[in-house]
């Protein structure tokens, strides 16, 4: 019995922790499990490179004069979603070269089939996103401005 409560404490801990450390499709489901959290301030231990530059940069640009530099929402590749259908229909396919990682996010989303884009580097912290992207609509986070 007392073996089994030292253990306790350290499982919770484990069990508490953030997922970073997962594989790369994992850090990228984070996002479509939790529509609408790429742009929250508190996420942004989940990105690093030019997509933790542009995000930061729009914060700062929303901060100072309310300009508004994300119109749309880059895991869905648009502003309306279907989270119901997003979930039933989501696939992830991963491809890893070392430290580095692209995810595809294939799902409908009312009816329509959508391919995002996702770019990811293992770092310390474990992996974090570096890039996101849609060929279809022809934009890339690490292209985009916010001034």
């Amino acid at each position: 019995m007392l073996k089994s409560l030292a253990v306790l404490p350290v499982f919770f801990m484990i069990a508490t922790a953030p997922v970073l450390a997962g594989e790369p499709a994992d850090a990228v489901k984070y996002f479509y499990d939790n529509l609408g959290s790429e742009t929250q301030p508190e996420n942004r231990d989940r990105f690093t490179g030019p997509a933790l530059e542009f995000l930061n940069a729009a914060n700062a640009a929303w901060e100072r004069d309310e300009t508004n530099c994300i119109e749309f929402m880059f895991p869905v590749d648009g502003q309306d979603f279907d989270d119901a259908e997003i979930a039933k229909t989501l696939k992830l396919d991963e491809t890893v070269n070392g430290d580095s990682a692209d995810v595809t996010a294939s799902f409908s989303n009312f009816g329509q089939a959508t391919q995002v884009e996702w770019s990811l580097t293992k770092t310390a912290a474990g992996w974090q996103v570096a890039d996101i992207a849609s060929e279809a609509n022809q934009w890339r986070v690490s292209r985009m401005t916010c001034d």
